[in-house]
């Protein structure tokens, strides 16, 4: 192990409850019924359709994509 003299705390991730995570069914939920007026296949659209028909793995890659992941983080605000 390395000492924690060569760590410093911007090295170490953050804890968070895994039960909370973005995928969680909760936060998920609560995404949808704050933006039921959504446009179908608008980013946020196709996650929440994605979550629901196919569950949370189906959603990794959007993650990861320029459209979906800046919608989903405002979403995420919206209900935070």
């Amino acid at each position: 192990a390395m000492s924690d003299s060569v760590l410093v705390e911007s090295d170490t991730l953050p804890s968070f409850q895994t039960a909370h995570g973005i995928l969680s069914p909760e936060v998920v939920m609560r995404i949808a019924d704050t933006h039921d007026e959504l446009e179908v296949g608008a980013p946020l659209h196709k996650f929440l359709k994605t979550y629901k028909s196919r569950g949370p793995v189906a959603c990794l890659s959007m993650l990861s994509d320029p459209c979906v992941l800046p919608e989903l983080t405002k979403a995420m605000r919206d209900i935070a």
